[in-house]
């Protein structure tokens, strides 16, 4: 496989991560709205918290508040956890893969 190839490769993962982490972001919203309130109000706390010990000027502080959402911080919590997933499933199928085909010459 090329340089192609692994670019497609790369890109398809964390296309795919985007979209399951929306999917289980979306899952949590309809089916389990307490916890996704819960996790906006942390993360409304963890913006507060890395704004105020940012240690930055107010004329770079005023640009990081206005473009860190705590949406943002919720829904790469999910993608993240989609990428975790993803890689222990593909590792695991490479594995059973190697397992079960690798088999000596002269059995």
């Amino acid at each position: 496989m090329g340089l192609l190839g692994s670019i497609f490769r790369a890109g398809g993962v964390i296309f795919l991560s985007l979209l399951l982490g929306a999917i289980a972001l979306a899952y949590v919203g309809v089916e389990h709205p307490g916890v996704l309130n819960a996790m906006l109000d942390q993360a409304s706390d963890f913006k507060t918290l890395l704004l105020a010990n940012s240690g930055l000027e107010d004329k770079y502080n005023v640009w990081v508040k206005f473009l860190v959402q705590e949406q943002q911080f919720v829904f790469m919590f999910f993608v993240i956890i989609m990428r975790l997933i993803l890689l222990l499933l593909v590792a695991a199928a490479g594995g059973i893969y190697r397992w079960l085909w690798d088999v000596p010459r002269n059995a």
